[in-house]
């Protein structure tokens, strides 16, 4: 992580060097460093005096949306996760792909906007609408061709479970249209193992990655998280695989929950937490909410399972509320799931990194703020996305 002290060049021509205060790896206001781009690259990162003006980020990736169901907001708010998924599929039944592609089109805008510069959105798939979310999904993808890098799962939903002849070949065929992903949501189908072991085994034929939705309840007794592991690793499958949710990892005994966080650390299978809707949404029909409904993010982060944190729903059925903002999410995660590491943070919301170094390619993010609390805190409107050395307008 970085901050600036003075306002940075806003022409970032290819070929020129251009220099600006930027901040450097330790989050402090009182320290600023001078980043030099040339050709496209970090040609140096030196240290300066006076305190910083400018936060800068790497990359942010929003890496779990719903782009086609965004702000698809109706007049029924739910009592439930399972009330959500039923108001859904009313909803959208009669959605066309050109319908699905105007939402996520308003939706990658909107993550635009607030610096990000990658996105993965799943893409619902059942027996009414079949393939048309991913249609109309690849087609707002092409409109932003060259400014924003979309990943599309293709995602099995809760009358297709995976198991199913018909959801096999839809799946398939979203894949070949251009899908970089599966998915499926296990928990809603019934036999939850063996659906996990279809949508793996399909991945492995494919040479597909997996975003599963996962553990999005807090039942103990249905934790699947383990068996997800298991059987990631017994396909060979390490370090393709994605856990969205892991809510109820959260419930689990104490033993469980490490033995669990091991296995997925030992799978490489990395967590994906979604603050906004799950806070929403677990433990809704219980009167006062007793739990988080967010997965156990410092143990596991212990644990050594990588973690990140995406914006999930915005402004539909199962979340009124939703921005797309990705320091919102990360803000969410320091006060609701209590983890404050500043480079775990800054990892969530940027695929991993936490830094720029001397020689990549200039493209990171400038937000106005002296340091990573105060970004958090305020969530300025005032950003700058740099991408391979060129301002991004």
């Amino acid at each position: 992580m970085m901050s600036g002290a003075a306002t940075p060049d806003a022409s970032f021509e290819r070929g020129a060097e251009r220099r600006f205060a930027a901040l450097g790896f330790a989050a402090r206001a009182d320290r600023a460093f001078d980043l030099t781009i040339r050709d496209g690259r970090i040609a140096a990162i030196e240290p300066r005096s006076g305190p910083a003006q400018w936060m800068l980020l790497p990359p942010l990736a929003d890496l779990h949306v719903h782009a086609n169901r965004a702000y698809t907001l109706g007049s029924t708010s739910p009592i439930s996760f399972e009330h959500a998924v039923e108001l859904a599929h009313q909803q959208f039944r009669n959605f066309t792909a050109e319908d699905y592609a105007r939402q996520a089109r308003r939706l990658f805008a909107t993550c635009l906007a607030h610096g990000t510069t990658r996105v993965r959105t799943h893409a619902d798939l059942d027996s009414v609408s079949g393939l048309a979310a991913v249609q109309g999904t690849l087609e707002a993808r092409d409109a932003f061709t060259g400014k924003l890098d979309v990943e599309i799962v293709a995602f099995a939903s809760a009358a297709y479970d995976p198991v199913q002849a018909q959801s096999i070949a839809a799946l398939g065929e979203a894949y070949r249209l251009g899908a970089t992903l599966l998915g499926a949501v296990p928990a809603l189908y019934p036999d939850p193992r063996h659906s996990i072991d279809a949508l793996l085994d399909l991945a492995a034929g494919l040479g597909a990655a997996v975003d599963v939705h996962l553990d999005e309840h807090l039942d103990a007794r249905r934790s699947y998280s383990g068996y997800l592991a298991a059987a990631t690793r017994s396909r060979g499958l390490e370090g393709f695989v994605t856990l969205s949710h892991g809510c109820a990892i959260a419930v689990l005994p104490a033993a469980e929950r490490q033995r669990v966080a091991e296995e997925l650390a030992a799978a490489r299978i990395t967590v994906v937490c979604l603050p906004t809707t799950n806070l929403y949404l677990q433990d809704r029909q219980h009167g006062a909410p007793q739990r988080r409904g967010l997965a156990p993010l410092r143990e596991l982060a212990r644990a050594g399972v990588a973690l990140r944190f995406a914006t999930d729903n915005v402004r539909d059925v199962f979340y009124p509320y939703g921005s797309a903002d990705l320091l919102e999410i990360a803000q969410l995660i320091a006060t609701a799931g209590q983890l404050e590491d500043p480079c775990l943070l800054v990892q969530g919301i940027c695929a991993g990194c936490d830094r720029v170094n001397v020689g990549a390619e200039a493209s990171f993010v400038l937000v106005r703020g002296e340091s990573l609390a105060e970004i958090l805190a305020e969530r300025a409107s005032e950003r700058m996305v740099i991408r391979h050395g060129l301002r991004q307008s």
